[in-house]
């Protein structure tokens, strides 16, 4: 007799409101944050943006009444802020100093590469020889974009820093589950934001001067993160992620590059250079191995 429980989950309409949702958010990331480094640095980009998601979750939760995480998940509560919010934050937004916002999205692309990685790793999941080809050649993909955005002559560090960023949401994701068996994909999202607020605070102190010297265009712009890829699409994340295999929530994330690109181009007037764009093709080719034969 077959367990229920292994069934594969039914994918429903909300799911894939909030996934779409979500991934258009998300993709607005990119430009975004290469438009307000005209104005702020990466750090205090970083504490401006997750103190506004922060306060706009805590009307949310004091709206519903929402209760604190007990005692004995706190130190989970702060190791995920500090991971998907905190750093990954912070090492998106200096990655993006000299990236395109398009090389950006395909490299936070590997999201899925190094949640197979972690899963691999701490879970003992099995991964087949095809899908370490397709990390292999999703690395390969890296190493192009890398090249590509440096100029093709030198590996532009940048990449590394989005690299990192990729690498904490994917723990964020992968080991949030352990907070899901009691507590709603809402409450995670305010847990994991309140800790990365508190956790970026002693860098609150510039913010101020800098949002004196900033134009309102570019101040509006951290407020829109903070709102939106912070606040409501973290939260439509953690909802798809709690009603769907987290393979097919991830495997979305292949359409955010092409719809950065898009923005960028439309808002900026930016393009990846041509090896960015193979390396781009690469890394994802890489990825869509390992998720769909790979595991």
């Amino acid at each position: 007799m077959s367990d229920p429980a292994a069934a594969p989950r039914r994918v429903d309409g909300p799911v894939v409101l909030a996934v779409l949702a979500t991934i258009g958010i998300w993709s607005s990331n990119f430009p975004t944050i290469r438009y307000i480094l005209q104005s702020f640095d990466p750090t205090t980009m970083s504490v401006l943006r997750v103190w506004v998601g922060a306060l706009a979750l805590g009307v949310w939760a004091l709206a519903t009444r929402m209760p604190l995480p007990a005692w004995r998940d706190w130190p989970a509560c702060a190791l995920f802020g500090l991971t998907g919010i905190a750093a990954a934050t912070l090492t998106l937004n200096y990655g993006l100093r000299t990236l395109s916002a398009g090389g950006g999205a395909f490299l936070i692309g590997t999201v899925p590469v190094f949640s197979a990685l972690l899963a691999w790793g701490f879970f003992g999941e099995r991964l087949g020889a095809r899908g370490w080809l397709g990390i292999g050649v999703s690395f390969a993909g890296v190493a192009l974009i890398g090249l590509g955005e440096g100029g093709g002559m030198r590996f532009d560090g940048g990449t590394l820093f989005i690299l990192a960023s990729a690498a904490n949401q994917a723990f964020y994701y992968v080991f949030q589950k352990v907070l899901q068996r009691r507590y709603s994909p809402q409450q995670i999202t305010c847990y994991s934001v309140w800790a990365g607020a508190l956790l970026l605070l002693p860098f609150a102190p510039a913010v101020p001067a800098q949002v004196a010297r900033a134009t309102l265009a570019h101040t509006l712009a951290v407020v829109y993160l903070g709102l939106f890829p912070t606040a409501l699409a973290f939260s439509a994340w953690n909802f798809a992620l709690s009603r769907a295999r987290a393979a097919k929530v991830t495997s979305a994330m292949y359409a955010m590059p092409a719809l950065a690109i898009a923005m960028a181009f439309a808002w900026l007037g930016e393009v990846p250079a041509p090896l960015s764009l193979l390396g781009g093709a690469v890394a994802l080719s890489g990825v869509a191995l390992l998720h769909l034969w790979g595991r």
